[in-house]
């Protein structure tokens, strides 16, 4: 469900942001802190009236099937959040097909608020690599980021752990980033997610999707395939 927030008008810019996380077994040491933080990038959305103006938020989840734990929702809203759990596989295809599915329809709610709507964003977190055949998953990702497809989102990948570079660089379209060596998962995990946090409020600033340059204990990878 889409809901339009307080003080919202008509004509008013819309961000639909969808942060898309990685909940397969080998998350399942984090899911205390996933949880955690989580709720520190709630709280510190909920306290931005600019950014629940302007940013709505939903959290995929994906492991062996992929879930919407939290519909597109405007962040002050939201009483508690969803807690995650972490098991299953690593299915990257579920991911992208669930994505594309929920832009389509949050597009449409948005739009019939009279919201002009800025093309989507995904911040996809990930710690592994794709367990679902190439083939499969890089096809429900060429029709996810399909230039023919107008709601085609921008993706920003983050990994850690065991994901690999060339994946995350293969299905981002704005920038890509992993872990340096030697940082712990967790730390590696809360600094993502706080860069996620940032990224909205500097976005809501200045209107428009504001991608982070740096990320605290990641490189930048370079990307394979930009939009």
């Amino acid at each position: 469900m889409t809901t339009q927030p307080e003080g919202a008008k008509s004509g008013q810019k819309c961000l639909p942001t969808y942060a898309v996380l990685d909940t397969s077994a080998s998350m399942r040491p984090f899911e205390k802190v996933l949880n955690e933080t989580l709720e520190r990038v709630y709280e510190g959305l909920y306290y931005h009236k600019a950014v629940a103006e302007f940013a709505h938020v939903s959290i995929i989840s994906f492991n062996s099937n992929a879930h919407v734990v939290l519909p597109l929702t405007d962040i002050s809203k939201i009483d508690a959040l969803p807690e995650l759990t972490c098991r299953g596989s690593t299915n990257y295809s579920e991911a992208f097909r669930v994505v594309a599915a929920q832009i389509d329809a949050d597009v449409n709610a948005l739009r019939a608020q009279g919201r002009p709507v800025l093309r989507p964003a995904v911040f996809f977190i990930t710690d592994g690599q794709p367990m679902d055949d190439s083939g499969v998953w890089e096809g429900e990702f060429a029709k996810l980021t399909s230039p023919s497809w107008p709601r085609r989102p921008h993706v920003i990948t983050f990994g850690f752990g065991d994901a690999a570079e060339h994946v995350l660089a293969r299905i981002a379209t704005k920038a890509a980033f992993k872990a340096q060596a030697g940082v712990e998962q967790q730390e590696a995990l809360v600094n993502v997610l706080l860069t996620l946090l940032n990224s909205l409020v500097a976005s809501a600033q200045h209107e428009k999707l504001m991608i982070p340059t740096e990320v605290e204990g990641y490189k930048s990878v370079p990307l394979e395939y930009i939009d």
